[in-house]
């Protein structure tokens, strides 16, 4: 088994202990604490259902196997209740007979069970979808009466099972068995809400009881960085992560890995392979939309930044007030949000950050554009010491590798450098870096050269004191008393390099902080930009 598949197996929430679980669950717990509420209250001849919705990567999975863990650790209820839990996908389930053989092959595999395995072969070859649905729901009532408990049964994307593979007539004979058995309670999970509960007519209309989980905030953000890197961030590093994964659980993990200990080609391999694996969910999205709304969505996704409608309107080639229409009926679909308000101004975003940067990802395919693009952020993310220790360590790296994986790396050690202004700065990378990496048969003569053209150089005076400047007021900004010097000094460095990006770039960021002072951060942003886009 290849080093990527292991990584990925480690970090599929399918694949760890309960311990393992319980440890690494460090948000969602107030869901966490409803969801058990409704399972210990469900005492009744008629369960409470429970639906959690959200989308993909925002961490349902996580969500309904802590639950089982839960269960299972928690006496009071583990007394009461057993969970079998159901794979990711059940594509092999087109019936309510067929739903009810799943859960005793996963009883069977829970169990490690010969007899149980052995009953789901017998009833597997049931030719009868009546006499299959009684049997195997009779054998599951046995198996509960035998324990004295009530079976939680937790099934992923039932969207998929009851929109595409179980039919609407089934789909009563299935509401009829969970309005009716009270030793069945189902906990559920769909990327968004359907059709299915949310019609009157049809079989599952107000069966669950919803729970829509919404992006992390900046506090829950901090909670999974500081439980995978051991370190805590103050907002300034912790806003630009939250903007960037749109609070996505599954990117924010890959990111604060990278910062932990992930090596480089780790982080790219698990970008490109999130891209993949949502390839066909993202294109389910946008066939969703009509035509023109596809147009806006994609024209947004395409700009990247918080937009007006005018800036929309001109990428999509479209009028304004139309434009805003749609924007608006794309916010009712929750694709967009608005980002911010200035009186009757408004700024848009795509809702789904992790579908943004799939897009961008697959619009822009060339592999540079994707890696420069994770340099960028990781320019103006880590602070100079960390950065020069990373791309050390990208160099290092590179070295070990086979002649075909380490152009990747090239690529983005030349792009930190390219990004950084300090010539200090660009110095100590250098010292960093293994000589080898320079001295490889495939090392670029761009690369090579650096190392003759870099280091004779030495800093001027004044670059000197612009880098201590900005290092000085980065230090002063993390003290809430001294906010008025930092602020200064920010300031000092620019009236010494005005034309250094980087300056503005962080005084930018310092003076939004305070919600009054955001008008001064966004000129600020925007001279950053004009200075370096």
């Amino acid at each position: 088994m290849n080093q990527r598949i292991v990584k990925h197996k480690k970090y599929n929430p399918a694949f760890l202990s309960d311990d393992e679980l319980i440890n690494s669950f460090v948000v969602r717990c107030t869901e966490l604490d409803l969801i058990t509420q409704t399972i210990s209250e469900n005492t009744t001849q008629s369960n409470q259902h429970v639906m959690i919705i959200g989308q993909r990567g925002i961490g349902k999975t996580m969500l309904v196997l802590r639950v089982a863990a839960e269960v299972r650790k928690n006496k009071e209820l583990y007394d009461k209740w057993y969970p079998i839990v159901f794979s990711e996908e059940s594509y092999q389930v087109i019936t309510p007979g067929e739903f009810w053989l799943e859960a005793i092959f996963h009883l069977g595999q829970q169990e490690k069970s010969l007899q149980w395995k052995q009953t789901f072969r017998e009833l597997r070859e049931e030719g009868n979808e009546e006499r299959l649905r009684e049997r195997a729901l009779a054998q599951l009532m046995d198996f509960a009466d035998g324990q004295g408990k009530r079976i939680l049964i937790i099934a992923e994307n039932f969207n998929m099972l009851l929109g595409d593979q179980i039919s609407d007539d089934d789909a009563w004979k299935l509401r009829h068995t969970l309005l009716n058995e009270a030793r069945i309670m189902l906990l559920a999970t769909a990327t968004s809400r359907f059709k299915e509960i949310e019609s009157s007519d049809k079989a599952m209309f107000e069966l669950f009881k919803t729970q829509e989980l919404k992006p992390l905030d900046e506090g829950q953000c901090r909670k999974i960085w500081a439980s995978i890197t051991g370190k805590e961030l103050h907002d300034e590093r912790i806003r630009p992560i939250r903007i960037l994964t749109g609070g996505n659980p599954r990117l924010i993990r890959i990111l604060s890995s990278f910062g932990a200990s992930m090596s480089f080609k780790e982080l790219m391999d698990d970008l490109i392979q999130l891209v993949d694996d949502h390839t066909e969910y993202f294109k389910s999205h946008l066939d969703r939309l009509a035509p023109t709304e596809r147009k806006v969505y994609l024209s947004l996704a395409e700009l990247w930044n918080p937009s007006t409608a005018k800036e929309v309107s001109k990428a999509a080639r479209l009028d304004v007030s139309k434009t805003s229409a749609l924007l608006r009926r794309l916010i009712e679909r929750g694709a967009v949000t608005i980002w911010r308000e200035k009186g009757r101004k408004k700024w848009y975003q795509v809702a789904e950050r992790m579908y943004n940067i799939y897009y961008l990802m697959r619009r822009r395919g060339a592999p540079s554009r994707r890696i420069k693009g994770v340099v960028n952020f990781m320019v103006h993310f880590y602070r100079q010491e960390e950065l020069i220790s990373l791309t050390g360590k990208l160099a290092e790296e590179a070295c070990k590798l086979n002649v075909k994986l380490r152009r990747d790396h090239y690529i983005a050690y030349e792009a930190v450098l390219e990004n950084v202004s300090s010539q200090v700065f660009r110095e100590k990378i250098l010292d960093i870096t293994p000589r080898s990496f320079f001295e490889m048969d495939d090392t670029p003569k761009s690369i090579r050269s650096l190392i003759e053209r870099e280091k004779p150089t030495t800093a001027t005076k004044e670059e000197e004191e612009w880098s201590a400047l900005l290092k000085e007021a980065d230090e002063l900004s993390e003290k809430p008393d001294r906010l008025k010097e930092a602020e200064a000094i920010y300031r000092k460095a620019i009236e010494i390099a005005p034309n250094k990006a980087l300056s503005w770039l962080r005084l930018g960021v310092f003076l939004q902080e305070k919600p009054e002072r955001y008008d001064e951060a966004e000129d600020a942003y925007r001279k950053a930009i004009e200075l370096d886009e």
